[in-house]
């Protein structure tokens, strides 16, 4: 190109022109988009699939179902007569369910008796609640305040005392209060 051409066409491109040109690319779509990273998530996923499916469910899954091929339901008997009480596991109806019972469940007979405490507890608490809400309706109606007094006792209230603690020491359940 001669010199003069090439100061001329340095120049036309140096002009502002008036008009808005868009620029356009004369190649194809983006080959390489940003996207967010997802290495993380597919380790998540892999290693989620891997301890729960692998290892975890399909494992349990044989075990139940060789359980149920080999040993069946288990069959209803009569409540025996002799020996020994059957205990409260026995009356499951799948082995599994006898082994989860005997090992990590609770028995009717203290799930009632538990139940019986709560609510024993309950009531000593609400009861108390109630003798303190009395006792600050009557502080505040008669202008009172709470005071220290001393209150003699009788040796017959220590040894009750006493004799108090010590059966609640010895008896074997902590909620009831059973004539020994």
């Amino acid at each position: 190109m001669a010199p003069t051409a090439a100061c001329a066409c340095r120049n036309a491109f140096l002009k502002p022109s008036n008009s808005l040109i868009p620029a356009i690319r004369g190649s194809h779509a983006a080959v390489f988009r940003k996207r967010p990273g997802q290495l993380i998530v597919n380790r998540i996923k892999d290693v989620c699939h891997f301890y729960f499916i692998g290892i975890g469910f399909l494992p349990v899954l044989f075990c139940l179902a060789y359980n149920h091929i080999v040993y069946g339901t288990c069959e209803l008997k009569d409540y025996p007569t002799e020996g020994p009480a059957p205990h409260h596991w026995q009356f499951e109806r799948t082995p599994i369910r006898q082994w989860w019972a005997k090992w990590f469940g609770v028995s009717d007979v203290e799930h009632h008796e538990r139940n019986l405490a709560y609510y024993e507890k309950q009531g000593i608490i609400a009861r108390w609640r109630q003798i303190e809400q009395r006792v600050k309706h009557l502080e505040g109606e008669r202008w009172d305040y709470k005071g220290w007094s001393y209150q003699p006792v009788s040796s017959t209230w220590v040894d009750y005392g006493r004799w108090h603690a010590l059966r609640m020491r010895d008896q074997y359940e902590q909620h009831g209060h059973y004539a020994q």
